[in-house]
C-alpha cells in the first residue's frame, strides 16, 4: 500500500432552509494513494451511516423539542453533533485510530467512541486476537491489568467508578473496543458502562512494543 492517510470535513445544518434545530460536523479518514480501497469504502458508509442518523433519528427530536419550547416558551433548541477522528498510531504496517461522537443535544452531553486498526499489508482490519498470535484472546488477564489501574486510581483518588465496577468490568468487556499507541494497547469502556458520566471514557493502557507485542501481566 502506497500512499498517506488524509482528512475530510463536513457540516450540514438541519433543516437547511428554516429555523436552524441541528448542525451536524464529521471529519474522518481517507487514503490517499493506492491500496487503500478497503479503507476509503468503510469510512465513506460510516460518513453515510452518521448523516442518516442525524437526519432519522436527532432531526425528529429536535423538532419536538422545538414544538415543546415554542409551547412552554421555553428557548430554542440549538443541538450539535460532532464525529471526529484522532490518530493514535501509524507505524509498522498498521493505522490505529479512535472515532468520537459528541452529543450535545437538550442540555445533555453523550460521548460513543469507536475504534478501528488496520492493518496496511492488506488493508483489512486488525482484530485484537491478532496481536497474541498461538495463543487464545487473553481475555481474564486483559480484565485484570483494566482492574489493577482502576484499583490504583482509586487509592490515589483521581478517578471514580461504579459500586459494581468489577461486574461490570467483565460483562462490559469488547474485543473490538481497542487501539494502538507507541506506549500501550489501549483498552476502553464506553460512557456510563463501568463510571459515572463524569468520568467520559474510561482507558486502560497495558505496556506494548510494536515488534515484541503487549506484555501482560502473570
Amino acid at each position: 500500500m502506497q500512499g498517506q492517510l488524509r482528512f475530510t470535513t463536513e457540516k450540514r445544518v438541519y433543516p437547511p432552509d428554516d429555523v436552524p434545530l441541528l448542525t451536524a460536523a464529521v471529519r474522518l479518514p481517507r487514503w490517499d494513494g493506492t491500496g487503500g480501497e478497503r479503507l476509503d469504502r468503510f469510512y465513506t458508509a460510516y460518513e453515510k451511516a452518521f448523516f442518516a442518523y442525524c437526519q432519522r433519528v436527532l432531526l425528529p427530536q429536535a423538532q419536538a423539542a422545538l414544538e415543546a419550547a415554542r409551547h412552554s416558551g421555553g428557548a430554542l433548541p440549538a443541538w450539535h453533533i460532532d464525529l471526529d477522528t484522532t490518530v493514535t498510531m501509524e507505524r509498522a504496517g498498521l493505522i490505529s485510530l479512535y472515532t468520537d461522537t459528541t452529543e450535545r443535544c437538550g442540555g445533555r452531553r453523550l460521548l460513543l467512541r469507536r475504534s478501528e486498526t488496520w492493518d496496511l499489508a492488506d488493508g483489512c482490519l486488525l482484530p485484537l486476537g491478532d496481536l497474541f498470535p498461538g495463543m487464545p484472546l487473553p481475555r481474564r488477564k486483559l480484565i485484570r491489568a483494566a482492574a489493577d489501574q482502576i484499583r490504583l486510581q482509586q487509592e490515589q483518588g483521581v478517578a471514580l467508578y461504579h459500586p459494581d465496577w468489577q461486574r461490570r468490568l467483565r460483562s462490559d468487556f469488547s474485543s473490538d473496543r481497542f487501539y494502538l499507541t507507541e506506549q500501550g494497547l489501549c483498552l476502553y469502556y464506553q460512557m456510563f458502562s463501568i463510571a459515572p458520566a463524569a468520568e467520559g471514557i474510561p482507558v486502560f493502557s497495558i505496556p506494548w512494543d510494536p515488534d515484541a507485542g503487549p506484555r501482560l501481566l502473570s
